[in-house]
């Protein structure tokens, strides 16, 4: 064996045990608690706080998760009118363009991608920059509004009690803006794909699914979930080739 190969096969060896290591060593989590703003009106929605996660908050501006100082907390809505999740209890996550297994309506083998709509109003709104939105006194009100909102972009439910006419133009700030951003109401509810950064947590608790939530990725920085072993894979693929190429050259 030459210098070179030698060397070729200690970095295979040091790659394969950092895979190994980040794979194992690594569990995506998430805390989901209700906070000042949550359940406005006994409505039952968002905002939610989201702690423990490890994922990056470049994508929140200080003013849109008040009280939350913690290293990758931030506030989040939920996508689900009809799931629900226990307050304070550690979930699992996955991160996708779209909410799994708990969509009504649009769904596809199971998955609902957010609309553009949805994911435009979050990314407004945990830039801190959403127009209609109280950060302030007004914070549990404007959180109502913004829920109903993405339910309605998300088709989650037409009719919520007290609520009937929320989906009607003029009722609804945040909607109205939706419409108006993106020209109707059909296409705000076209699907995002990523758009806008935005994506959704996809929540576990052993092989229950709990309610799918928001996330604003700006950059996204992600706890290794066995992309790591992908990535290892093709880098094993193209060092091998190397090796093969060095062999016949020497």
């Amino acid at each position: 064996m030459t210098t070179t190969s030698k060397k070729l096969s200690k970095t295979l060896a040091l790659l394969a045990a950092t895979a190994a290591f980040a794979s194992s060593g690594w569990a995506a989590t998430i805390t989901l608690s209700l906070n000042e703003g949550s359940n406005g009106n006994g409505l039952g929605g968002g905002s939610y706080t989201a702690s423990g996660s490890g994922l990056s908050t470049a994508g929140y501006a200080a003013i849109s998760h008040p009280g939350s100082a913690a290293a990758g907390t931030f506030q989040t809505f939920c996508l689900e009118y009809s799931e629900h999740f226990t307050p304070g209890t550690v979930y699992n996550y996955s991160i996708g363009n779209a909410a799994t297994l708990g969509g009504v309506s649009g769904a596809t083998n199971g998955a609902d991608p957010i609309s553009l709509g949805t994911a435009w109003l979050y990314s407004q709104f945990a830039a801190g920059s959403l127009a209609g939105y109280d950060y302030g006194a007004g914070r549990k009100a404007s959180n109502t509004s913004l829920q109903l909102a993405i339910w309605f972009l998300e088709n989650e439910t037409s009719g919520i009690s007290g609520y009937s006419s929320y989906g009607t133009p003029g009722q609804n700030v945040f909607l109205d803006a939706a419409f108006a951003k993106f020209g109707s109401a059909s296409s705000a509810r076209a699907d995002a794909n990523g758009a806008y950064g935005v994506q959704v947590l996809n929540l576990t608790k052993g092989q229950t699914h709990a309610q799918s939530q928001l996330y604003a990725s700006a950059p996204i920085r992600v706890p290794d979930t066995g992309a790591t072993v992908v990535l290892f894979g093709l880098t094993l693929a193209g060092l091998l080739g190397i090796k093969r190429k060095l062999a016949r050259t020497t």
